[in-house]
């Protein structure tokens, strides 16, 4: 809204408090990643591929072993000493032995090391999101988003370091070991074939199963944290209330449900365990039973040409169990895909509810880059031909509005009329869909990290932290020796704040609970009014409903505390409150009809 167009400058305004819903990228690796990924799968591959050279030297050597056993030609001089093509077969055996460990080794650790990098960038992706998060918007309970930031984003790990690399050993092992038996035994290749692909049908019969019980199982993990740290925090209450008893029957309840949901998943994977090793041990019986038979003369089809001999036999047993461990492996690691994708579907929600993944444009020119350092003086403010969409509705459509350096303007209206989402746009919470939100006739997404720097922010519900008082004072100053005892008595005094903190019962040195618990809400306003204070290198002043719930004595304080911080910096602040309207000086511009209502001068 331009000043010297205010009768037509606001144009379009919709109401919507929603939030941007982000990307559903969450928990997911990157291209470098899955073909890191892929790899170590391939390594796994590579290493039980292995194990087809080694059966075939400790057939060969037994078999070989077994026939001069057998051989009538066994000179008595040699008597004692082991034939050379058994201690070439053993020394082979060695070197693809430590070379399949090394390969197991390096893919397991790359597996690892991948699966802990996504899980890293996960929360960090959580908690930048979080940051984005306008200071206004409503939050997750603390015990919920806990839950969901530790143990689901804990449960991305074995779906990526055990899951996605057997799948790849998966399409890799079976077909080279059931083409090594076909060089054998087209029998006994056929039965391994057969029983095989039984195993993934059915497990992925019973996964459909364990996605559904393991998701469940997260809500009630997620749901049972939230439940115990709520109750926790509030358990004074809870006991002077009286509700001390229904709080443990909940939690009882809460606990109760949990464990079932437990012995739920538990019998899912005994089940599939069973079923694993039941057509497991099947594939290889028969194998066995075809080879002993065969031996023993009375099969004498199944090979390409003449009986089969100790040898392939011996093969043939030996690949059996292996042509299964890869699919066993895989089943097994299933259980933990269901856990995975479960956990990414949740923290997809936990992103949508907190704002999303709100993508940062990165087009600006070096003349655009970040500003460092200290602003130099208060800033101009101007929203340029803005259009801006949340939740499926329309907040702006070319939107016009000018704030000049020093100035205090204070924006009234209805409730959802846009005062909240133009304060979060100056301060780079919300990209405009169309137009530009000028800092100073910059974008300001290039400053917001400099100007949060230097920016002094009071909400309806500021937000105290456990610790002492003095140390919440202090959360807004980088140099916290900088500040003098004098200097926070000051800044007291101007919140208000003073006698309440000498009657205190260790002064500054109070300790404050969590959230400002032992507080009242006056008080909490009056400190984070007197915190305010104490940013003395900032130029913008940000304020939204800051008098809201207030008696008219603490009101009257943080209107005359408002009035100090406005003095020498760009103020923009917005209320319901008429006495903060009619008392504080400044431009007044309501948005619920886009027209500027009443100017008064700022005293010097």
């Amino acid at each position: 809204m331009k000043k010297n167009d205010v009768s037509d400058g606001c144009r379009s305004l919709e109401t919507n408090a929603s939030g941007p819903i982000g990307s559903s990228g969450i928990g997911r690796p990157e291209a470098g990643e899955q073909r890191a990924l892929k790899w170590s799968g391939m390594l796994l591959g590579l290493s039980d591929l292995l194990w087809i050279p080694q059966a075939g030297l400790l057939a060969l050597a037994l078999g070989g072993l077994l026939a001069s056993f057998a051989s009538d030609g066994i000179a008595a001089g040699t008597s004692g000493q082991l034939p050379v093509s058994l201690v070439i077969s053993a020394a082979g055996l060695i070197v693809l032995a430590l070379l399949r460990s090394w390969l197991q080794m390096r893919a397991l650790t790359g597996a690892r090391r991948v699966a802990r990098r996504i899980q890293s960038r996960t929360r960090a992706d959580i908690l930048a999101a979080v940051v984005r998060r306008s200071p206004a918007a409503g939050f997750p309970a603390s015990g919920v988003f806990a839950a969901q930031l530790t143990e689901q984003v804990e449960m991305l790990g074995p779906y990526y370091r055990n899951y996605v690399p057997q799948l790849v050993r998966l399409k890799l092992v079976p077909v080279g070991i059931l083409l090594a038996a076909l060089t054998v035994s087209w029998l006994a290749a056929l039965i391994l074939l057969v029983c095989g692909p039984i195993i993934p049908v059915f497990m992925a019969l019973i996964g459909i199963r364990a996605k559904a019980a393991s998701a469940g199982q997260q809500e009630e993990l997620t749901r049972l944290s939230g439940m115990l740290l709520d109750r926790i925090r509030g358990l004074e209450t809870l006991v002077l209330f009286g509700a001390a008893d229904r709080t443990k029957e909940d939690i009882r309840e809460a606990g109760e449900t949990f464990r079932l949901g437990t012995m739920r998943v538990l019998k899912i994977a005994f089940l599939s365990s069973t079923v694993l090793e039941l057509f497991s041990a099947l594939g290889i019986a028969f194998c066995a039973v075809y080879v002993g038979f065969s031996l023993l003369g009375d099969v004498t089809a199944g090979t390409w040409s003449g009986p089969l001999t100790y040898s392939g036999g011996l093969f043939v047993l030996l690949l059996a169990p292996e042509f299964f461990a890869p699919l066993r492996a895989y089943s097994a690691a299933y259980h933990d895909r269901a856990g995975g994708v479960a956990a990414q579907e949740k923290l997809t929600a936990l992103i949508q509810d907190i704002g999303g993944l709100e993508p940062r444009p990165d087009t600006f020119g070096a003349e655009d880059m970040p500003a460092q350092g200290r602003l130099p003086a208060p800033p101009s403010i101007r929203f340029e031909d803005v259009s801006l969409e949340l939740g499926g509705r329309r907040i702006y459509s070319n939107f016009d509005f000018e704030i000049d350096p020093g100035e205090t303007v204070l924006l009234k209206g209805a409730s959802g009329s846009g005062k909240t989402t133009l304060i979060d746009c100056v301060l780079g919470f919300h990209t405009p869909d169309k137009g530009e939100v000028l800092l100073d006739g910059r974008n300001v997404l290039t400053q917001v990290e400099n100007l949060r720097r230097h920016v002094v922010w009071l909400g309806q519900a500021p937000r105290l932290f456990h610790g002492s008082l003095k140390a919440n004072l202090l959360k807004g100053n980088a140099d916290r020796n900088a500040v003098s005892e004098e200097e926070l008595w000051a800044a007291l005094e101007l919140a208000g704040a003073a006698e309440l903190v000498r009657r205190l019962p260790n002064g500054l040195s109070t300790p404050v609970g969590e959230d400002g618990f032992g507080l009242s809400v006056g008080e909490i306003r009056r400190i984070a009014l007197a915190r305010a204070a104490l940013r003395r290198n900032a130029v913008l002043l940000l304020a939204d409903e800051p008098t809201a719930g207030l008696d008219e004595e603490t009101a009257g304080d943080v209107i005359a505390g408002l009035e100090h911080l406005a003095h020498g910096r760009t103020a923009l602040i917005a209320s319901h409150n008429p006495a903060l309207l009619s008392k504080l000086p400044g431009r007044q511009v309501d948005l619920s009809t886009c027209r500027e209502v009443a100017r008064k001068a700022v005293n010097a």
